[in-house]
């Protein structure tokens, strides 16, 4: 009963939170942008909390399954967020990375953990294998936001529509910078994960290689991201083009964690 009561009162200071960004990315009340602060960091502050019982009732003891992965995930992102705004003044765009970490968070506390591998699998490569999988996937969600801001700002320009949203959002250069810092963080860390985890898929107790689709959606999101990384260096691609690249492949990535959520079966 507390660990579920803890669970909805951190999604509902989510949504909250998330509500407010979204407020102020549309009227820009300055007293708006603090509050949002404050319900964020309530919002983190009940996620620890209910980290610490969830873990203290052994059912994510050790984070290795995709209960446990999607609530740190949904945590990590938040931090995330909160670390970049301290260097770059990007708070309105918790109005797009806060309703992603409050879906990561509902979709923790609806799955059913896939099949357990074995112990020697577990120990040598599974922590590793996650940890580096919610490094990139977090770097992923802030080059989200920022590119989901940059198609939208970009839009506006076209338009000639310089006011309102258009002044709170922050320049296009602003946000192409941060999409490439983040993807520079991320793409390394996923293709970690990417590596571990085929290592991971070849060593089936009959050593035949075994891709699932999970699997296979992965290796596509690598290549996504990879893709939009060649080609910013080799054709020089920036702006809209790498923007809606980008968010291709984090939706390719939010695929997969669909697929551990809605269709275990199909993740193993």
């Amino acid at each position: 009963m507390l660990v579920t009561g803890l669970f909805v009162a951190t999604a509902l200071l989510y949504a909250a939170a998330a509500l407010l960004y979204l407020a102020h990315l549309a009227r820009g009340v300055e007293r708006l942008e603090r509050r949002t602060h404050i319900m964020l960091g309530a919002a983190v502050v009940a996620h620890v909390v209910f980290l610490a019982v969830d873990i203290s009732s052994g059912r994510s003891a050790s984070f290795e399954g995709i209960h446990g992965t999607l609530s740190i995930l949904s945590l990590a992102t938040v931090i995330g967020f909160l670390l970049a705004t301290v260097r770059y003044r990007i708070a309105v765009l918790g109005a797009f990375i806060t309703p992603v970490a409050l879906l990561f968070f509902l979709a923790s506390g609806l799955v059913h953990d896939v099949a357990p591998v074995s112990p020697a699998v577990r120990n040598v490569l599974l922590p590793f294998h996650i940890g580096m999988n919610v490094l990139g996937i977090v770097a992923f969600a802030l080059a989200f936001g920022a590119s989901t801001a940059y198609v939208l700002q970009d839009r506006k320009l076209r338009k000639k529509e310089l006011s309102g949203v258009f002044r709170r959002l922050p320049s296009l250069d602003v946000l192409d910078g941060l999409s490439v810092r983040a993807l520079s963080i991320g793409f390394p860390a996923f293709t970690a994960g990417v590596v571990t985890g085929t290592l991971w898929m070849v060593r089936t107790p009959d050593g035949a290689p075994h891709l699932s689709p999970a699997h296979f959606i992965g290796l596509v999101t690598w290549v996504v991201f990879a893709s939009v990384i060649g080609l910013r260096v080799l054709a020089g691609w920036q702006g809209r083009r790498a923007a809606f690249g980008t968010m291709l492949g984090f939706v390719c990535a939010l695929v997969v964690l669909a697929i551990y959520v809605l269709r275990p079966e199909l993740a193993s």
